[in-house]
Formats: C-alpha cells, sequence, structure tokens
C-alpha cells in the first residue's frame, strides 16, 4: 500500500469523512510547501502533550497551567448547582459558545447506541455517578440537565441516563431535566445557532 493509500484509510476513519473527502485532503497536502507540512505534523505530535482530560467534566483541554481541572471547573463565578451532560467535546463548545449557561459540565464521550448490551462500555456513566456523588456530599447540586442529541441514539442515551440516575435523583430531590422545544429532528448539538440552544435551555423540561 503505497504513502496516498495509507493516508487516505487513515483519513477516512475521520467522523463524517470518506474516502472521496480523504483524497481531497491529501491533494491538498501536496500543494502545501514544506513549511505548512513540517508545522501541521509539529502540532500533531504536540496534541497528545499539551490537551488533557479534565479530571472533572472529562472534557479535552490545553493544559497551560499545570492543572488536572479545566478552567470552567475552576471557575468559582459558574453555577455550581447546574450540571450540564452532553455527549461529545463539540457539543460542550457549542453550548458555551452560545453564552446561553453558567452551570458546570460533563462530558459522556459518546452515546449509547440502539440495541447495545454493555451501554457503560460505550460511555463514561460510572464516572458521571462518581461526579454526581461528590457534587451531592458538597451540597451544591440541585439539577442535572441532559443535554443529548435529537436522534435515535441520543433518545437512547437520554432513557438510559434517566434510569442510571433515577435512585440518585429520588434520594438527593435533583431534578433531571432535558431540553425544550425548538431543536430539529435528527440534530446533533454542535449545530444548532446561539439562539436556538437559548431557547431550548430557557425552555428545558
Amino acid at each position: 500500500m503505497n504513502t496516498i493509500n495509507k493516508l487516505t484509510e487513515l483519513f477516512s476513519k475521520f467522523p463524517g469523512i470518506g474516502p472521496r473527502q480523504s483524497k481531497r485532503f491529501i491533494y491538498f497536502l501536496l500543494t502545501r510547501n514544506n513549511g505548512f507540512l513540517e508545522e501541521l505534523s509539529r502540532l500533531i505530535s504536540q496534541l497528545k502533550k499539551e490537551v488533557i482530560v479534565c479530571d472533572e467534566c472529562k472534557r479535552f483541554f490545553a493544559n497551560s497551567s499545570n492543572s488536572n481541572i479545566c478552567n470552567i471547573c475552576g471557575d468559582k463565578n459558574r453555577d455550581n448547582e447546574l450540571l450540564m451532560v452532553v455527549e461529545r467535546d463539540a457539543d460542550f463548545e457549542n453550548i458555551e459558545r452560545s453564552g446561553a449557561y453558567e452551570g458546570k459540565y460533563f462530558v459522556l464521550g459518546g452515546r449509547v447506541p440502539i440495541l447495545e448490551k454493555n451501554p457503560e462500555q460505550k460511555i463514561r456513566a460510572r464516572e458521571l455517578v462518581a461526579v454526581i456523588n461528590t457534587r451531592i456530599k458538597n451540597k451544591n447540586l440541585k439539577e442535572i440537565i441532559l443535554a443529548f442529541s435529537v436522534n435515535p441514539e441520543g433518545e437512547n442515551t437520554e432513557h438510559y441516563i434517566k434510569k442510571l440516575l433515577s435512585a440518585i435523583a429520588e434520594k438527593h430531590l435533583l431534578k433531571i431535566s432535558i431540553l425544550g422545544r425548538g431543536l430539529s429532528t435528527g440534530i446533533e448539538l454542535e449545530y444548532p445557532d446561539s439562539e436556538t440552544l437559548k431557547n431550548a435551555i430557557k425552555n428545558r423540561i
């Protein structure tokens, strides 16, 4: 297998990228000068060294302060009574960009596929429960907001998390809410505009 075919195979592993788009990436790279390619290679090599997972919310962040906690989790001005659970980092970024939410987050790291027999292997279920229990001990959690994609897998994830947290929520009088109407069916949370997200969060049920 030659270099072009190997790169095509690697790029095709990216979300939403097929062989045709992969070839476009490769031919684009072939038109760039050596400086561009060297800088790209250098940044990719540094990615794993400089970006870590936050100990609390589990999102990726650039660790410039030698702390295991991201700036959101470490911000004392955030509303500790709210915890929003999202599927992926891209969802977190879109919601944060909208300016509609001022609480804390937790990133599940994925969704629960339909008919999945081992959902805990697809998402950070145990980690979520641990974070919630810690917040309960600190007596500063009142509401958990489930912010998932409006599609079958997102709805399946919602049902699984609700069932997972039902006993904890009932025991400690925690409210579990979901985003309100306004999000189009089939949409993932990294795509809606800020106004749509603001309305969905404001009108959560």
